[in-house]
């Protein structure tokens, strides 16, 4: 959770300094949300309004410790609805900010935003218990510790933990702790080589592997026959959609009729397994497909297609990108040149889209790219050098390395020439800076943060 920080720290506080107005918008970046819940929003200020337009959700954080009256609390929880409602497309609803509801702790306001994710206390608590069993495991002093630790809990290692670990995983690597995320990987093993479930899902990668090392036809038949559950043959299924096909079920029937008794039995109970899982994979994903078609339409046919699209920004991904790019092809092969500007104008509008959900230091760096070296992108840096600082060349640099290693070589060395540029042009890190723009902005600096510890376990 983090250290919410309020102006002044004494009852009453909030009527000697002038209260900043706060909205946490998860509707305009939805990032703000796992931010806001894992804790990583550090220098957010109470009171603040938390809104998810999707949800229909406005909650307001008012901690008691504040000492505002009624009154007060009316203003500024006035203030920051009618900011929220400014920002809102003209035909949004609106009628849920009227009456936004309030919490007085920022632990009461994140068990709501959960439930309405359909997340119970309940669930909280025993995310929360693997969380300690997880920090637990960690903190064993030998691998035979370790081990007996594991088999002890056996009943504890469920899917539950599994998400849990890959989530550390995932943040350890994020903030750059490689051994850190080494570690818990080798706990992740563990797990599999010890526990019930864990030997089951490592029956299931063992199953996608042999697949994935030999995608053929005769090996996705063998696998599906082999698998331990129904999870790990609609995987496989999954995977393996574009090989089954006539000659899958001829290949599979020709079996059948090889076999007798309850081998036979089996494999045609596999059969229309299979067939179950392919036509309701097929069907989801005709209906995300006719979803993105009605999408690319409402686009097209309205007069505000920008504001539109950032309305349902959340559907523009690639599977949207890759019918738009059908569509397009088709129309300049019928020679339809109306419908192909239309189209590509919307091509043009999901670029944008896509661009602006990237970090900022991404944009920066396509835009940098997209521009002539070298004074293009000098001009560019000279203009931003007073918001960003050398930090970027750090994110500069995995990016070459990552070009490089999808042998995009002419990009990786503009980059590099970029990165060369850049290190010239922008001013060194300086920390005392952000505490400088903290106290500017009238929030008192948070006191210096501890070390971060070696391993961090997400809550997810």
């Amino acid at each position: 959770m983090p250290q919410l920080v309020t102006p002044g720290g004494a009852r009453g506080a909030a009527r000697q300094q002038p209260l900043t107005i706060q909205v946490v918008d998860v509707g305009r970046d939805p990032a703000l949300k796992p931010a806001l819940l894992s804790g990583r929003l550090t220098n957010l200020t109470a009171p603040f309004l938390y809104h998810d337009p999707d949800k229909q959700i406005a909650f307001v954080l008012m901690p008691m410790e504040l000492g505002m009256t009624d009154m007060e609390q009316q203003r500024i929880i006035g203030q920051m609805t009618q900011s929220v409602m400014r920002s809102l497309p003209q035909d949004a609803p609106r009628a849920y900010l009227l009456q936004p509801r309030t919490f007085f702790t920022f632990q009461s306001l994140v068990e709501a935003i959960l439930e309405k994710d359909g997340i119970t206390p309940d669930m909280i608590k025993e995310q929360q218990a693997k969380a300690d069993l997880l920090r637990d495991l960690m903190r064993s002093t030998s691998e035979e510790e370790l081990r007996s630790k594991v088999r002890a809990n056996d009943a504890q290692i469920d899917s539950l933990m599994f998400e849990l670990l890959s989530a550390s995983v995932e943040a350890n690597l994020e903030a750059g702790r490689e051994q850190a995320a080494q570690q818990l990987a080798g706990l992740q093993q563990v797990l599999i080589e010890e526990t019930t479930y864990g030997k089951k899902i490592g029956a299931r990668l063992a199953t996608l592997q042999a697949f994935q090392k030999s995608p053929t036809r005769d090996t996705l038949i063998e696998q599906l026959i082999a698998a331990p559950d129904s999870e790990t043959r609609e995987s496989l299924v999954a995977i393996g959609r574009q090989l089954i096909d006539y000659l899958f079920f001829q290949t599979l029937t020709g079996r059948i009729d090889k076999a007798s008794g309850e081998e036979k039995d089996h494999l045609i109970a596999l059969r229309k397994e299979i067939q179950d899982i392919r036509d309701r994979l097929d069907a989801a994903s005709r209906a995300v497909m006719q979803r993105k078609a009605e999408l690319i339409n409402k686009i097209l046919g309205s007069d505000k297609p920008l504001e539109v699209a950032r309305e349902n920004a959340t559907e523009i991904d690639e599977m949207f990108m890759s019918l738009l790019q059908a569509n397009l092809e088709q129309a300049q092969q019928r020679n339809d040149q109306e419908l192909s500007r239309a189209l590509s104008a919307v091509y043009q509008i999901a670029l944008q889209i896509m661009a602006e959900r990237q970090p900022p230091e991404v944009q920066i760096i396509n835009a940098l790219m997209s521009m002539k070296y070298p004074e293009e992108t000098a001009k560019l840096l000279n203009d931003i050098k007073d918001q960003v600082d050398d930090r970027l060349v750090l994110v500069m640099g995995q990016f070459a390395e990552q070009l490089a290693k999808e042998d995009r070589t002419d990009l990786a060395a503009k980059l590099t020439q970029i990165m060369v540029q850049a290190r010239s042009i922008l001013p060194k890190y300086d920390p005392s800076k952000d505490v400088q723009r903290e106290s500017a902005a009238g929030a008192t600096p948070p006191p210096p943060e501890p070390p971060k510890p070696k391993i961090e376990i997400a809550r997810r």
